[in-house]
């Protein structure tokens, strides 16, 4: 139902119209989007409080005119996350544009892991840590800001791209500003061939999707290809960093792997096979799926 037009339309009117309209469109989360939309229309940010206590208010021209925009945007591909320059990761705020994954939920439980075996290793030497595929930089710049201070472990974020490493160093410019960045290296390289090691803990996630699964996802269609699909089978870099992976790990190293569910067993496999004598696990996310594969080699 359309508003007469002199109705006024009010902040939750907007919100509600907006949410329906991307829902109508199949958006997997259309009130999410909207309220994110919303407050990105009126200059809110990441400031829910503010948007809840304005819902009663009009709806500022402005703020409707760029919102019906935002709409636009969304209803045709664009991710909420280029559409707002930002996304939230392990409670950071990271850069995003065309050119760079934008960071999923599911890849804090990789850093939650990886927090914890790095916990695990005190008081311990410190530890040399190296994020391939870093993208906007989440994994590696999420790790730095959560260390405790007085670590001084190495952690070095690599990509072969020079657009997602641009992107990083930004997102690493702005919380060293905050205060909120430990000390992260970025370099750029193909996979881990660059790296000499040894490397403690080597984290990935790496593109890891089929072509047909990239055809077939509208919500993917705008980011970048290249951070998505691996090889006919998906398994085409995360291949080739496992077959590196003795190189680099010394023993009582680790490697982390984010994953689509249906390769686990692959995966492990494939761990399994490359570093003989390690525990390999497969990890659910938050809705129960595989998601990551560990694997962690004896100290002896």
């Amino acid at each position: 139902m359309t508003p007469r037009a002199d109705t006024v339309v009010t902040v939750q009117m907007a919100l509600r119209a907006a949410a329906r309209r991307l829902a109508d469109a199949g958006i997997a989360t259309p009130a999410l989007d909207a309220e994110v939309l919303l407050r990105h229309a009126l200059g809110f940010g990441g400031d829910r409080a503010a948007l809840f206590l304005r819902r009663p208010e009009p709806l500022p021209p402005a703020a409707a005119d760029a919102l019906a925009r935002l709409l636009e945007r969304r209803l045709a591909g664009e991710p909420v996350a280029y559409l707002t320059g930002t996304r939230e990761f392990f409670g950071l705020p990271f850069a995003v544009g065309p050119g760079v994954l934008v960071p999923r939920p599911e890849t804090e439980l990789l850093v939650e892991w990886a927090l914890g075996w790095l916990a695990a290793r005190s008081p311990g030497p410190a530890a040399t840590v190296l994020d391939v595929g870093t993208g906007s930089g989440a994994i590696a710049l999420a790790l730095g800001a959560s260390l405790p201070p007085g670590r001084p472990h190495v952690i070095v974020g690599s990509d072969v791209s020079e657009t997602a490493l641009a992107v990083a160093a930004a997102n690493r410019a702005a919380l060293a500003g905050q205060g909120r960045a430990g000390e992260v290296a970025l370099v750029r390289g193909d996979l881990a061939g660059w790296c000499r090691g040894p490397v403690d803990l080597l984290l990935a996630n790496l593109p890891y999707l089929r072509p047909d699964q990239l055809a077939g996802n509208a919500e993917l269609r705008l980011e970048p290809a290249e951070a998505l699909v691996s090889g006919p089978d998906g398994l085409a870099a995360i291949r080739r960093l496992v077959a590196d992976a003795p190189r680099l790990l010394p023993p009582g190293g680790a490697v982390g792997l984010e994953i689509d569910p249906a390769q686990a067993d692959t995966v492990a496999a494939l761990l399994g096979s490359h570093l003989p004598g390690a525990t390999v696990r497969v990890r659910p996310d938050l809705a129960g799926l595989a998601r990551h594969v560990t694997a962690e080699l004896p100290a002896g």
